[in-house]
């Protein structure tokens, strides 16, 4: 593989600058689309730039790019501001997604938050993904545009104990208490890394009461090399115990807000872990507004079409019990699997669930002794029985003999088969098959490079062939960061 680093640092520049254009809507629907842009004038954000093989850089992997797709899919009009709004700007628009503001970026002009605020007055939609602490001044930034819509900012990380968290640390965070309203009808639970608490007032979602709002820190001047301000990750004395808001949805005028307080928790990786995808899109939905969807059939034609499986990808459904609170690739603790789960999501579609996805074609279940439950044993033996399907469960060293549990889940019209001397298979008349993973070892978070950490020839090179086995059985391709750049020279 031919690496030009500077070429590549180039494209990845223009992405985190927004000057890759909206894409064209996969939906064909005789009714007008529903209009959404990204703001990229106050944020670094980007809409292009899907996680793949070869994309390392933290901000474009935490980005809404999947997010935006997701829209796209539904048949929504989506594309990205590159100017200071306007009210001609904003005329055409059903609704605005402001993704995590940065000081570094352009401020709100004045005429920006009144045109915004009458925009939202006059029955749009407005998004605002906020963020833990004041990372990158957000507050600062945000002040003068929450105070014309009647909203508060915090200065807190919301925060918890075990068995709330998504591993040792008190920031990767599980939420499971939902109040009654449209965007988290449904909703089970929700994975936040490392995000803040938003207005009180208009919460529904919430943290447990074990939970606290763990103080930022911010040196005079804003000197230091963290622009994160995170607190200490400690509860103190003075630091207020949960429930904390999360999430908040407000009417304004004839018009609807909704704020998120966590970029990562519909980035790029975590927007496919447990119903985060779901809640994303029911809250777009109801920010644009009740006349924008005709009938009550569409609503579900369209929430199909944006949790199905993302254009040219696999959906690969990554068995996560969070109703046990047993947390694997949502865990970046060294024996868990978070990084696998990055991992799969630049080559795939990757769902960490414990709800089967209909369109997905590969089930993982992490760990063999969760076949030790009947329920999971349902679960595989269900997804066999749909022809085309492949389940594989990974093995420790020590596990139960899988004897104890096969039998249980396939019938005896299955054959089996050594594929190497890590894979046992077992194929099924219908096509389907069920393959044990011995040395899993490797897919840890010890083992495995973070989403983030750079690659060399050689780290790609293990990662293809960790991938291969599933290339093999009918895993569709996706295109490498280096093969998506047209590089000079490279063709007529």
């Amino acid at each position: 593989m031919r690496l030009r680093r500077p070429i590549v640092e180039f494209a990845c520049s223009l992405a985190l600058f927004g000057l890759m254009g909206g894409y064209p809507s996969r939906a064909q629907d005789p009714d007008p689309p529903i209009r959404v842009r990204f703001d990229a004038m106050h944020s670094h954000t980007w809409i292009e730039t899907l996680p793949q093989p070869g994309l390392n850089q933290y901000h474009l992997l935490a980005g809404p790019s999947r997010a935006a797709q997701a829209l796209s899919a539904m048949g929504w009009q989506v594309d990205v501001q590159l100017e200071a709004w306007d009210a001609e700007s904003l005329a055409s628009l059903d609704l605005v997604v402001l993704n995590l503001v940065s000081a570094d970026r352009p401020a709100f002009r004045v005429s920006e938050i009144a045109a915004l605020r009458e925009f939202v007055q006059q029955g749009a939609g407005l998004i605002i993904i906020t963020d833990h602490t004041n990372c990158y001044f957000h507050n600062h930034a945000l002040e003068p545009l929450f105070d014309q819509l009647d909203l508060n900012l915090s200065n807190a990380t919301a925060c918890e104990h075990a068995p709330y968290t998504l591993g040792q640390g008190g920031g990767w965070i599980l939420i499971e208490s939902f109040g009654e309203h449209p965007i988290v009808s449904g909703i089970k639970h929700v994975g936040i890394q490392t995000g803040g608490t938003v207005d009180a007032r208009f919460a529904v979602a919430w943290t447990s009461p074990t939970s606290w709002a763990d103080r930022g820190r911010i040196p005079m001047y804003g000197e230091g090399k963290d622009m994160g301000f995170t607190g200490d990750f400690h509860q103190q004395p003075d630091e207020p115990n949960g429930p904390l808001p999360v999430l908040a949805a407000k009417e304004f005028g004839a018009g609807r807000i909704v704020v998120l307080g966590d970029q990562n928790a519909i980035g790029g990786l975590f927007l496919n872990y447990a119903d985060n995808r779901r809640l994303w899109l029911q809250c777009a939905r109801w920010a644009a507004g009740p006349n924008k969807e005709p009938t009550q059939q569409e609503p579900a034609d369209r929430m199909a079409r944006g949790l199905a499986a993302e254009a040219g990808r696999s959906l690969v459904w990554c068995v996560e019990p969070l109703a046990d609170r047993n947390i694997y690739w949502g865990s970046a603790d060294r024996q868990d699997h978070y990084h696998a789960f990055a991992l799969l999501n630049k080559y795939a579609d990757a769902r960490a669930t414990d709800r089967c996805p209909s369109e997905a074609q590969w089930m993982i279940v992490p760990s063999e002794p969760l076949m030790k439950q009947e329920h999971w044993r349902n679960q595989v033996r269900e997804f066999l029985e749909q022809p085309g399907k492949h389940a594989v469960v990974w093995r420790e060293e020590g596990s139960s003999n899988p004897s104890d549990w096969i039998h249980e889940v396939l019938p005896n019209e299955s054959t089996a088969s050594v594929d190497s001397e890590w894979i046992d298979t077992w194929t099924k008349t219908n096509g389907s098959t069920l393959e044990l993973w011995k040395n899993t070892k490797r897919w840890t978070n010890r083992e495995l490079l973070g989403p983030e950490a750079s690659r060399n020839d050689a780290d790609v090179r293990l990662e293809e062939a960790m991938i291969n086995p599933l290339w093999e059985r009918g895993l569709k391709r996706v295109k490498s960061l280096d093969q998506t750049i047209n590089w000079p020279g490279d063709g007529p």
